[in-house]
């Protein structure tokens, strides 16, 4: 689907990758992602001009929304591939990996992301120099994301869904959950983990990301332990007061995907 007119150029396909990373993590192209891109790509026109920088970002957004997004992705980045040099290659992966840390952490898919290009164009080593020194957030692989942390975020999600807003007494009840399902968790471990959690809930595909903590937690846990879960949940859900309609439907709807029955009458 690349323009047939000779109007798509080097920086076109700068500004897909960069729109592929910003738009890969949650589904939407906000303002400040815009602007985050709209910034990088300034070094690499003629002239620097602010509308003319936002019209190839949308551009390329359009060719990426609109057409076949991972071969388009594919691509871009084999084309600049061959097409910058050495130093240039480096200086667009300082880019993509900027752009990946401006909110501050950076997810799996991400890092996934980040990861193909830099092995595409022979960078793995500035990629571990800069993942290295980056301050944002890592989400941890697989391995090391563990069971906890998709408790910490379901427990979040309850938390949240009632009025957007986290209270002290919320995360107060998710950190003292936390350490009773891992008691050697020290205090500390346990805000860095709803911490990290947080950010992932905050940055990522949250339906999606739902899913797969629902998925994740019913192969690991047996009937006992998700049920115990689910009384976790209705506790974080009350301890602003009250249980609302939103918090009783999402734990109804976990209820339900794991196949436990549940009352949520009592108090915590």
């Amino acid at each position: 689907m690349v323009d047939s007119k000779n109007t798509w150029t080097q920086t076109h396909d700068l500004a897909l990758l960069y729109v592929a990373l910003a738009y890969g993590t949650d589904h939407d192209l906000s303002d400040d992602e815009v602007v985050a891109i709209t910034g990088a790509l300034k070094d690499w026109v003629v002239v620097p001009n602010d509308t003319h920088v936002q019209e190839i970002v949308m551009e390329a957004a359009t060719v990426f929304l609109e057409g076949d997004a991972k071969a388009e992705l594919s691509r871009a980045i084999d084309t600049l591939g061959g097409s910058l040099a050495p130093d240039e290659r480096r200086r667009a992966l300082t880019d993509v990996i900027r752009i990946a840390e401006a909110d501050g952490v950076l997810l799996e898919r991400e890092q996934g992301l980040i990861s193909r290009v830099a092995d595409a164009w022979s960078l793995r080593r500035l990629e571990r120099e800069l993942i290295g020194d980056t301050e944002a957030a890592m989400q941890p692989d697989g391995e090391d994301w563990g069971l906890i942390h998709e408790l910490a975020f379901l427990f979040l999600v309850v938390a949240h869904v009632a009025n957007n807003e986290l209270s002290e007494s919320e995360i107060a009840v998710i950190l003292e959950r936390l350490q009773e399902w891992q008691p050697d968790l020290g205090p500390e471990e346990a805000r860095e983990i709803v911490r990290l959690s947080l950010q992932v809930y905050a940055e990522g595909e949250q339906e999606e990301l739902i899913r797969d903590s629902m998925t994740t937690l019913k192969n690991a846990l047996p009937d006992v332990q998700r049920l115990a879960v689910l009384d976790d949940l209705h506790c974080v859900a009350q301890a602003d007061g009250n249980l609302s309609d939103r918090e009783r439907d999402l734990i109804t709807s976990l209820a339900r995907a794991w196949d436990v029955n549940v009352r949520l009458n009592g108090r915590c």
